[in-house]
C-alpha cells in the first residue's frame, strides 16, 4: 500500500513538473502585449490550450472599446492555471494601400561602415593602424578631426589634406560611441599613408512595397531591413529615395540554392525618400505614385491572424503584381527573431512553377487573409524555397508610427 502511494505521488509530481515547464514555456512564447479594435472582442488562436479571462468583472465596459485606452487579461493553462498576465491597447482600425510592386531603394549611410580591414606593407613589417585604434568591422566612422565623414571619396581627401599625423575618430558601434586616436602609416606599395579598413557608403538594390498609407503619405517595404553584404549589419541610414524599378528575369530556387528576382532601374526620376530601415523593413514618403497600388485594405492585429490560406501580391515580370496562394503553416506570436512571426508555405502552381516558391527580391510582398493586411514576406528556407517566413502586419504598422513621430520631429 506505501509502495503503491509512493507511486502515485511520484506520478503526481512528475505531472505537477511537467505543467510547470510546460506553463514557464508557454510564458516565453506569448507577448506580453496585444491590440484590439476598438468595439470587437479580443480573440485568442494558440497551439495550447489557453483561455483569455479579464482581470476584472467590474472594468467599466467604455474601457474596451475607446480608442487609447488598455486594459489587463489574463492567459491561463485550460482555463485555470496562470500562465501570465497582458496589456491589451485599444485601438482604430488602420487601413492602408497594399502593393507588391517592385521599387528601387538607393540609400547613403549615416557615416562609413567598416566592412573589412587589411594589413598595410610598411618599411618595418605589415601593420594595421585601425585595428590598432580598437576599430572592429561593422563600426560607423562617424568623424574625422571633428568632421562629419559621409562618402568614401571625401575619406580620401581628408586622408591626403592629412598625412601622416594622428586622426581622431569618432566611432559608433552597436548603440554607443566613442573616440579614439589612430596613427596612419606609410604604405611601401603605393607610398600613400593609409589606415587598413576597407568602408562602405552607399548601397542600392530592389525591393517590393508592402503598402502604402494614403493619409501619411508613408510607404513602406521589404519587411527586414537592408543590410551589408559583408558584415551582416544594418546599414545606418542617412539619406536615401525610391526610383522606378521593373523585373527583368528570374533564377527559380532549389534547395540548397535560393533563387532571385533580377531587375534594374528604369529611371533616375524619385518618387519618394527613405526615412527609416529598421528590421521591419524600409520606410519613406512617397510623393509620387507612379508605381501600382493596389485596394485599400484593414490590417489586422496579430491575434487575428491564423493557419490556413491566404494569398500573395508579388511581381514576377514588369512592374505589376500578381495573387498568388499560400499556406500560412505556422504563428510564432513572442517578441523573438524580428521578421519570423509565421511560417509559410508557396502552393499556387503557377509561383512554383516560375520560381520554385520564394526567392530574394520577393521579400515585402504583402500577405492578405480573410480581405486583411495581415503580414508580408521577409525569408525563404534556405533548404526548402517553397517555405519561408513572415513579419506580421501590427508589427510594421508600429514601426511605422514610430518612424512617422521621428519625421514629424526632425521637421
Amino acid at each position: 500500500m506505501r509502495k503503491l502511494a509512493r507511486c502515485i505521488a511520484a506520478v503526481v509530481d512528475c505531472c505537477m513538473a511537467a505543467v510547470l515547464l510546460l506553463t514557464i514555456y508557454i510564458q516565453g512564447q506569448l507577448p506580453n502585449q496585444y491590440s484590439v479594435v476598438a468595439g470587437e472582442e479580443i480573440s485568442f488562436t494558440s497551439a495550447y490550450p489557453i483561455e483569455m479571462v479579464h482581470t476584472s468583472d467590474t472594468t467599466d465596459a467604455q474601457v474596451y472599446s475607446s480608442v487609447g485606452n488598455s486594459y489587463q487579461m489574463d492567459l491561463k493553462l485550460l482555463g485555470l492555471i496562470p500562465v501570465k498576465t497582458v496589456e491589451v491597447n485599444v485601438v482604430d482600425r488602420k487601413m492602408v494601400t497594399v502593393s507588391g510592386a517592385p521599387f528601387g531603394i538607393k540609400m547613403f549611410t549615416d557615416g562609413l561602415m567598416v566592412v573589412g580591414m587589411s594589413d598595410i606593407p610598411t618599411q618595418e613589417g605589415r601593420a594595421n593602424p585601425a585595428k590598432s585604434a580598437g576599430i572592429q568591422v561593422g563600426d560607423i566612422l562617424e568623424t574625422f578631426n571633428g568632421v562629419k565623414l559621409a562618402t568614401n571619396e571625401q575619406l580620401a581627401e581628408l586622408m591626403a589634406e592629412n598625412g601622416g599625423n594622428p586622426i581622431r575618430v569618432q566611432v559608433k558601434r552597436d548603440q554607443s560611441a566613442f573616440d579614439t586616436e589612430i596613427h596612419p602609416v606609410r604604405s611601401t606599395g603605393d607610398d600613400q599613408y593609409r589606415l587598413g579598413v576597407w568602408v562602405r557608403d552607399s548601397s542600392a538594390g530592389i525591393g517590393t512595397m508592402t503598402y502604402y498609407d494614403q493619409n501619411s503619405g508613408l510607404f513602406t517595404g521589404l519587411g527586414h531591413a537592408v543590410c551589408d553584404v559583408d558584415t551582416g549589419d544594418i546599414m545606418p541610414l542617412s539619406n536615401g529615395e525610391v526610383v522606378p524599378a521593373q523585373i527583368t528575369g528570374c533564377k527559380k530556387g532549389e534547395a540548397g540554392n535560393p533563387g532571385e528576382l533580377k531587375g534594374k532601374f528604369t529611371e533616375d526620376a524619385s518618387l519618394g525618400t527613405l526615412a527609416a530601415n529598421t528590421s521591419s523593413g524600409v520606410y519613406g514618403l512617397l510623393y509620387s505614385r507612379n508605381l501600382y497600388l493596389g485596394e485599400q485594405v484593414p490590417v489586422a492585429m496579430k491575434h487575428e491572424v491564423k493557419t490556413g490560406k491566404a494569398y500573395i501580391y508579388t511581381t514576377l515580370e514588369g512592374t505589376v503584381p500578381q495573387k498568388y496562394e499560400i499556406e500560412i503553416e505556422k504563428l510564432v506570436m513572442n517578441e523573438g527573431e524580428a521578421g519570423q512571426n509565421m511560417v509559410i508555405h508557396v502552393t499556387d502552381p503557377v509561383l512554383l512553377e516560375k520560381t520554385g516558391g520564394i526567392v530574394q527580391g520577393m521579400s515585402g510582398s504583402p500577405i492578405i487573409q480573410d480581405g486583411m493586411l495581415v503580414g508580408s514576406v521577409t525569408h525563404v528556407f534556405v533548404k526548402d524555397p517553397t517555405r519561408g517566413f513572415g513579419i506580421f502586419a501590427e508589427n510594421i504598422l508600429n514601426n511605422a508610427k514610430n518612424v512617422l513621430f521621428s519625421i514629424k520631429k526632425a521637421s
